[in-house]
């Protein structure tokens, strides 16, 4: 498409320069020819000064500005082939207007329309070529001459084009490859601002849930008025703090997809995570087979990462239900099972979750190399279960 729109004042500048010169060059060789002034001559100059002020017009019409140049070169070279003599070599060699012109005309065409072959102005081109060298009648100076005045400029301004837009090229990816970068990094800061977001979640969320939890016991077993008082404004604040932190999650993973392993290391003691399960009234049977030290350390954290989340959905959705957890330490993989079954009394916490608990998990584990699913069992309540591989590098 030609770059004809929002002209600047550089554009204006390069243009006065370019007509500038092709009218001195034209003008010019008149006396430079030796006095030469035949009616020929000066019809050729005049038509070389007229279309030297279209050259500016080839950013809008580039193809056609071209091939228009091109034409007058030959116009004005026919001369020297239909009467001889009235054209003479010495004009002919100091005639700069034809390289000048014909190398604005390539360069302007590569430029303001780099897909467009135009066959008609390379025709023209060597056309001129021809007329110009002569080779009809060769000789030692007008040959080389009329070559250096037509096929070399027009090469040269080719050639200078395709260096042009190659550089161009390479600064467009230079400048893309620094956009994605940026990009990069800001991807990267955003997904761990997410990650360390989930950690703190994970952390916070459990334990004040179990607050809540003892609160509400509190003040379902005291007698004493006024702790019953204590026990409920305590419950309160915890729900309250839940959603808080799970709104201030949300507004933290808002838009970010991304994946990767835990940077803050969590506990991994699933003995003490199930007892505080336990100590509000949550039956639950941990089951540990193997030597939790075969796995990665990454691994363990994991596990209980899932193990957490799991037991915090239980509090949260099926308050009592019997919780079975099975971790199997293998050589090779280490696989968690977290099964509850129905609801056992009412909900003791309310739905104060991000919704991203398991989702999340699922992409950690994915990140390890594992899977991870989660759903309805069969025989009532929930199910979940992951399988991941034992040795895997913390990053």
């Amino acid at each position: 498409m030609p770059e004809c729109a929002g002209r600047t004042r550089r554009d204006g500048v390069v243009d006065g320069v370019a007509v500038a010169l092709l009218v001195l060059a034209a003008l010019g060789s008149v006396p430079l020819a030796g006095g030469t002034g035949s009616a020929v001559v000066w019809a050729v100059t005049a038509l070389q000064v007229v279309t030297s002020a279209a050259v500016p017009a080839l950013r809008a019409r580039p193809v056609a500005v071209s091939v228009l140049v091109a034409a007058v070169v030959v116009v004005g070279l026919l001369p020297s082939v239909v009467a001889p003599g009235a054209l003479t070599d010495r004009y002919a060699a100091v005639n700069l207007w034809p390289p000048i012109a014909l190398f604005s005309a390539v360069v302007g065409l590569r430029r303001y329309a780099p897909r467009t072959r135009a066959p008609a102005l390379w025709v023209l081109i060597a056309v001129a070529t021809v007329l110009a060298a002569h080779p009809w009648r060769p000789t030692w100076s007008g040959t080389p001459v009329g070559i250096l005045h037509t096929a070399v400029p027009a090469l040269l301004g080719l050639y200078l084009a395709a260096r042009w837009q190659m550089v161009q090229a390479l600064r467009d990816r230079a400048e893309q490859a620094e956009r994605e970068r940026v990009l990069l990094a800001e991807q990267a800061r955003a997904q761990e601002r997410s990650r360390l977001a989930s950690e703190l979640h994970d952390s916070v969320a459990h334990r004040v849930n179990l607050m809540v939890l003892q609160a509400g016991a509190l003040r379902l077993t005291t007698p004493d008025p006024a702790v019953r008082d204590a026990a409920e404004a305590l419950r309160l604040t915890g729900c309250q703090a839940l959603q808080e932190l799970g709104d201030l999650l949300g507004m933290i993973r808002r838009g970010d997809t991304g994946t990767g392993a835990v940077t803050a290391p969590p506990a991994d003691d699933l003995p003490a995570l199930v007892a505080d399960s336990r100590a509000v009234g949550l039956p639950v049977v941990l089951a540990e087979d193997g030597d939790p030290g075969v796995a990665s350390p990454i691994v363990r954290r994991t596990a209980y990462r899932i193990v957490q989340e799991a037991l915090t959905n239980v509090h949260r959705y099926a308050p009592g239900a019997a919780v079975d957890v099975t971790v199997r330490y293998r050589t090779d993989r280490v696989e968690v099972v977290v099964r509850n079954g129905p609801a056992a009394g009412p909900a003791g916490l309310p739905d104060t979750g991000s919704g991203t608990g398991l989702l999340g998990l699922s992409r950690r584990v994915e990140a390890l190399g594992g899977t991870l699913t989660a759903g309805p069992a069969e025989s009532g309540g929930f199910r979940v279960n992951a399988t991941m591989p034992s040795h895997v590098s913390s990053r």
